[in-house]
């Protein structure tokens, strides 16, 4: 009881740090604790179809097995990201709201994939493990890298479907280099491994933050000059203006 309770209290804390970056037209919360939720059994699916194709494939190495793991969670998140967009389209109207809700997106994967991967230990820990923080950090920057793009889809930028592009290739070549380093590592890890895994997991950070401050100035331009109007054509006017 203890090990899920703390899973559960690291995943709010760090969703609440997502929600604080959330400036200018906050989102609901229940929003995205739908979106946390949806991308949970999104990873759930996605996690059979891995162990389906798995069984299909004649001794994948680990180059393939991690590209195929990370191609497919990676668009599992992007797919819940992409339905909230499309079935409300009201809430959704922030040039940031494909950080946001792709974050939470990940935020939901990682919690599911924790709690898969503690249900089959053979000896559960007291407390939640070090490696399981950086499991829900990990998949929710990734989780927020991929979805930017649908953000600046949705307001009708230009160049949005190459901020989709990009977004997705980044987040999957990461979640891949992350998937295939744990993979060729040995158990302990050398010092070596523990680098390279920090280092990555940094450069993951360091795009992730550069997105928000890219997101947050575009969300500036649409909500910052005038009054709250939650319409994109609005929005789009008031970037105009400015």
């Amino acid at each position: 009881m203890i090990l899920y309770a703390t899973l559960a209290l690291c995943a709010a804390v760090t969703g609440v740090v997502v929600y604080r970056y959330d400036l200018y037209d906050r989102e609901p919360w229940w929003l995205l604790g739908v979106c946390a939720a949806l991308a949970a059994g999104a990873m759930t699916t996605a996690g059979r179809l891995e162990s389906l194709l798995f069984r299909s494939w004649t001794a994948p190495g680990d180059a393939a097995t991690a590209l195929l793991a990370a191609a497919l969670e990676e668009l599992a998140k992007l797919g819940v990201v992409a339905a909230i967009a499309l079935v409300d389209r009201r809430d959704f109207n922030d040039p940031l709201d494909g950080l946001v809700y792709g974050s939470m997106a990940g935020l939901g994967a990682a919690v599911e994939e924790s709690a898969a991967f503690l249900r089959g230990a053979s000896h559960a820990p007291a407390l939640l493990p070090g490696s399981e923080v950086v499991r829900i950090a990990g998949h929710l920057v990734m989780g927020g890298i991929g979805a930017f793009g649908l953000g600046a889809l949705r307001l009708g930028r230009r160049r949005a479907w190459a901020w989709l592009v990009f977004g997705l290739a980044a987040a999957v070549a990461l979640h891949f280099l992350w998937d295939w380093m744990s993979l060729r590592s040995v158990t302990p890890r050398s010092t070596a491994d523990t680098l390279r895994a920090a280092g990555l997991m940094l450069v993951g950070l360091a795009l992730w933050r550069r997105l928000v401050t890219l997101g947050l100035s575009w969300s500036e331009a649409v909500f910052a000059s005038g009054p709250h109007d939650r319409s994109i054509g609005a929005g789009c006017e008031k970037r105009d203006a400015a």
